[in-house]
């Protein structure tokens, strides 16, 4: 039988009647869906460290008499077509970013209807120990 350790942990639940909590239909969390999934997003985040990088390393190792190699074409290509898809794709990403916050201003701008809670604060429960099984 299992019986509650008057020792162990107890748990509860606070509520903060100042909260403001929102609702959403199932349409608008499709459309909060496909607005925070976004392609834009990962290609300008993965493209530019890459095309920095690159740079970086096509400056530093380009020679004194400018001699042109395939590591470091290689490097001026990445490093270019990198910046440029991140400043391209960067862009893309913040146009769909206002998408994405004109999904959550119609949802905080929908009518506002107070709940009362039906509970009410009871303080600190009193621990019943259960009761002894006779042996015998």
């Amino acid at each position: 039988m299992n019986q509650e350790n008057p020792l162990s942990a107890k748990q509860f639940l606070h509520y903060n009647l100042d909260r403001t909590d929102f609702s959403i239909t199932p349409e608008e969390l499709a459309r909060l869906e496909s607005a925070g999934s976004n392609l834009w997003k990962d290609i300008c985040l993965v493209s530019g460290p890459l095309g920095l990088s690159c740079a970086i390393n096509a400056s530093a190792s380009t020679p004194d008499p400018f001699q042109l190699s395939l590591s470091l074409f290689l490097n001026y290509l990445f490093g270019a077509v990198g910046i440029l898809f991140s400043i391209a794709f960067g862009i893309a990403w913040k146009r769909c970013a206002r998408q994405f916050s004109t999904i959550i201003e119609e949802i905080k701008n929908k009518p506002k209807m107070q709940i009362v809670p039906s509970t009410t604060n009871v303080g600190a429960l009193a621990f019943t120990p259960p009761p002894e099984e006779n042996a015998g």
